[in-house]
């Protein structure tokens, strides 16, 4: 799972709409798997990266959950067989098979944005790309999302997560990509991102209190301090701690 992060402008959700081809890069390679993307149309790059935007009412345009899902299979000529097993199987990875047949109109925010997932995910893409994952949501659905994109990634997906929010990316990320005016600064870990005051103040991210707290009770490696922690948060602790 890898963050990308930096403030607004930065050149992150151009970045994204690069790789899947909705914009055009001005220069160089977009490698995939060895394979230059620059060649593939954006049809052919959605059969390898799926993007989900921030607002899934942007991105939903079918009456019903079931079809809505498998618009983008029946688009790609899938006989209608494959497409309802797909689909099925996808909704139930999703939570959402029980509402498969209701409109898109009875269901919540939180549950809107699984549904643009699950029409992303049915595709079987190797990465996809989500745009403000957690945005708009309470705590409740904050967690339920991120506990279901952290599902996908132990499934074999690579879940990439553009987000302002760095508490999310301390909690779920592995990586952490910074963008600054259009440019990257830093490729590191998160723990190293935020406790890096020359990264942390070009791109106006917010340091972590646990670093401040290391400072302030003396520890010589404050970065190490916040990875042990992240560690122990998700009930993988180090052996030196």
């Amino acid at each position: 799972m890898v963050a990308i992060v930096g403030t607004n402008g930065a050149g992150k959700s151009t970045f994204s709409k690069v790789i899947c081809g909705m914009e055009k890069e001005n220069a160089g390679e977009i490698l995939f798997c060895g394979k230059n993307f620059a060649d593939l149309s954006i049809k052919e790059r959605a059969e390898h990266v799926g993007y989900v935007m921030q607002n899934p009412n942007q991105m939903i345009s079918q009456v019903m959950i079931f079809d809505e899902v498998a618009m983008g299979l029946r688009l790609r000529g899938v006989p209608e067989d494959e497409v309802k097993e797909r689909v099925e199987k996808t909704l139930k990875i999703c939570g959402l098979y029980k509402m498969r047949n209701w409109p898109v109109s009875a269901l919540s925010y939180g549950q809107k944005k699984r549904v643009t997932i699950c029409s992303i995910l049915v595709l079987e893409p190797e990465m996809i790309i989500l745009d403000e994952p957690t945005a708009g949501q309470d705590y409740r659905n904050y967690t339920r999302i991120m506990e279901f994109l952290k599902g996908l990634n132990e499934r074999g997906i690579t879940i990439v997560m553009i987000t302002h929010d760095m508490h999310l990316m301390l909690e779920y990320a592995d990586r952490s990509i910074v963008f600054s005016e259009g440019e990257i600064i830093a490729d590191k870990s998160c723990a190293e991102v935020l406790t890096d005051k020359e990264t942390v103040d070009k791109a106006s991210l917010k340091e972590t209190s646990l670093y401040h707290l290391a400072l302030n009770c003396g520890t010589e490696d404050g970065t190490a301090f916040v990875q042990n922690f992240i560690d122990y948060e998700r009930g993988n602790v180090r052996k030196d701690v």
